[in-house]
């Protein structure tokens, strides 16, 4: 079986690829990872939360249903 994942956007380029992740390094230089998963059917599915890796001040936040938290790590 193959999956294809149709996740990229002009300028987009995978970084890598492991166990159940995909790095998508953006246009911007900002790297986002997927985390995808088989259902219990067995069908591939991308998990809705994603990991955005951009630039900052050491700060991490969250954001869910439109409304956020901001956690300062460093």
């Amino acid at each position: 079986m193959q999956i294809k994942f149709e996740i990229l956007k002009k300028g987009d380029t995978i970084l890598n690829v492991w166990e159940n992740h995909i790095a998508v390094k953006k246009k911007s230089g900002e790297v986002e990872i997927f985390q995808f998963f088989l259902d219990e059917e067995g069908l591939p599915r991308l998990s809705e939360n994603t990991i955005l890796v951009t630039q900052g001040n050491g700060s991490i936040s969250a954001k869910a249903d439109g409304s956020s938290v901001e956690i300062t790590t460093f």
